[in-house]
């Protein structure tokens, strides 16, 4: 970081973005950390972060959720209707529940989840393709999302310093809970909507 600045930032937040388990607070935070210095005051240290962090990390996290957003758009559907027994739900069921998020829902749903620290990216963008957001809408909601996430995040790595890696790993391990609990609930979901139209059917 210290030798490539701001392309490693962009590099960085692109891989988090591909591969889950790389731990994505750690990268922004350590790029707070490690590219921001402790001296400047808290204006010009939002100005930095602004140019040297949220820029590329914005940047790359934009182009790098398509990546599963991508495979999710065009695959989601495959996979659904080839594991339909297992999953418990059809794709004429994911079309009517992708009818009832449009609007200012898919707006505050993908800026929120973006923003929060907390949430898992890579999950977002999957869940935005099985649901066929439209493209336009997905990049503006993402980029405004990211932008806050990446600001905060790097704003806290400056803050802390050096003790910034804890901070990251329990923010980290978080992370992964949360990935775990939107798995279950997407599936307590999905089984619920198989219920409610087995019924009606």
């Amino acid at each position: 970081m210290k030798a490539h600045g701001q392309l490693s930032v962009f590099i960085g937040v692109i891989i988090e973005q591909i591969i889950v388990p790389v731990p994505s607070p750690m990268i922004v935070m350590g790029a707070g950390a490690i590219l921001i210095s402790p001296d400047l005051s808290i204006p010009n240290a939002f100005l930095q972060i602004l140019w040297v962090i949220v820029l590329p990390g914005t940047i790359a996290s934009t182009l790098g959720s398509y990546i599963g957003y991508t495979i999710s758009y065009y695959g989601g559907k495959a996979l659904v209707i080839r594991f339909e027994r297992f999953l418990g739900v059809d794709w004429d069921q994911i079309e009517k529940l992708e009818k009832r998020f449009q609007g200012k829902k898919v707006a505050w749903s993908l800026i929120l989840a973006r923003a929060i620290p907390a949430f898992p990216l890579s999950l977002v963008s999957v869940f935005a393709g099985l649901l066929r957001i439209p493209i336009r809408p997905f990049t503006l909601y993402t980029f405004l999302g990211s932008i806050l996430r990446i600001l905060f995040l790097g704003f806290v790595g400056w803050w802390v310093g050096a003790t910034y890696e804890k901070i990251a790993s329990h923010l980290d391990s978080l992370e992964t809970i949360v990935s775990v609990l939107m798995l279950i609930a997407m599936g307590g979901v999905l089984g619920y909507l198989y219920y409610k139209f087995r019924k009606r059917g």
